[in-house]
């Protein structure tokens, strides 16, 4: 509902920005956190560094399937391609400080390797309008995702908890209801400014992934939070100018 108002009032790109966030990912990892345990969330919290890479590579594919294919096309082969990554990067050796660096990498690869939007010359253009897709699916799906990766922490495991944290709930709905509703363009504006809300998403990550063990669990989570919204908020400054 956030989302949907916000990218209504100001527009896509900040929208996106606030999806980018880890509004849902971040109360999933601290509930799970409290539920089993300071060594289940460690390693939990490293798999949500692969975890961002695949998320990112969810919003390069489909931004890239958006120009070419209607949505029923599209999101299917994006959410194959998807979980064929992060099936790939689980069998990837254990290593810390790489995940780190790629995961700080990511999104701003991904902003490198969206599609330009295509030059409009003809009269009479207009840019696609903002979507209005339901703020009641938004907050169903999300409320689900929730549910299903805190419920089924323990069946899942700490690899693939860690790796679906970051399962773009938000940003798949949202940039749906734009491929939907105003096409490949908006796709891409959404996925613009989900990258940008990423390196928030990635700075609570990697506070969490380096910090759970050795830290209180509310000093882990506060800092957490204030890294993310510091980091996403300075990027953002910059990818507007």
């Amino acid at each position: 509902w956030l989302v949907s108002l916000i990218v209504q009032r100001w527009g896509q790109f900040l929208g996106a920005v606030v999806a980018g966030l880890p509004i849902v990912s971040g109360p999933v990892s601290f509930i799970i956190t409290l539920e089993q345990g300071v060594e289940f969330a460690s390693g939990m919290a490293y798999n949500t560094l692969p975890g961002i890479c695949v998320c990112i590579w969810f919003g390069v594919i489909y931004s890239w399937m958006a120009c070419r294919f209607r949505w029923q096309i599209a999101m299917p082969c994006t959410l194959a391609l998807y979980f064929a990554a992060a099936a790939l990067l689980c069998r990837a050796p254990h290593s810390l400080p790489l995940f780190s660096v790629l995961a700080l990498a990511a999104p701003l690869i991904g902003l490198r390797v969206l599609p330009k939007p295509r030059p409009h010359h003809r009269k009479g253009w207009k840019a696609p309008t903002a979507h209005k897709g339901p703020p009641w699916m938004q907050m169903l799906v999300g409320m689900m995702a929730m549910i299903g990766e805190t419920e089924g922490a323990a069946w899942l495991g700490p690899q693939w908890s860690g790796m679906l944290v970051f399962f773009p709930v938000i940003s798949g709905v949202v940039g749906l209801f734009a491929h939907i509703e105003s096409g490949s363009e908006a796709v891409i504006r959404v996925f613009r400014g989900t990258f940008t809300g990423f390196t928030g998403a990635t700075a609570f990550a990697l506070t969490v992934a380096w910090c759970v063990t050795a830290l209180p669990v509310w000093l882990t989570y506060s800092l957490a939070t204030a890294s993310a919204l510091l980091s996403s908020a300075l990027v953002a400054h910059f990818v507007k100018r």
